[in-house]
């Protein structure tokens, strides 16, 4: 989901006085992090609502932020996902088992309705991560012009 951020005069400014087009976007790579944990943590919450508590596996521990590829400095892509993929396994070494069911869940069967925990996670705090990833990547430009 691609979303325009508009109030960034400050920190386009910022960019202009770093220069360096890498250092900008491990910036961004870092505040997108942080953004997007408030996205992890809302499907946490509601991943323990509805998780088997005599299963050893446990969707809620799987939920992982992670960052996408990307060609060049002008793109960045943080996403939100449960570790294990779709298909099922003995052994994943994942800390909340093997749940790859998570997907019956989040998107339905033939006879099972979806019960989704990722998309809502994401649209209902969308604002916030917004306002964090501002507020974040400013931050984090400031640390990287005062190493200059």
């Amino acid at each position: 989901m691609a979303n325009d951020i508009t109030g960034l005069d400050a920190v386009q400014a910022k960019l202009r006085q770093l220069g360096n087009k890498r250092k900008a976007k491990n910036a961004a790579t870092r505040s997108a992090r942080k953004a997007m944990n408030i996205v992890k943590k809302a499907a946490v919450q509601t991943a323990k609502g509805f998780d088997d508590k005599d299963s050893g596996n446990k969707i809620w521990k799987n939920i992982v932020t992670k960052a996408g590829k990307t060609k060049g400095t002008g793109s960045l892509v943080m996403k939100v996902g449960v570790k294990g993929g779709a298909k099922q396994a003995k052994d994943t070494g994942n800390s909340g088992g093997d749940t790859f069911y998570w997907r019956y869940r989040e998107y339905g069967t033939a006879t099972q309705s979806a019960s989704p925990f990722l998309r809502p996670a994401l649209n209902n705090s969308i604002d916030a991560v917004k306002a964090e990833f501002t507020r974040a990547y400013s931050e984090e430009l400031d640390k990287e012009i005062a190493k200059l």
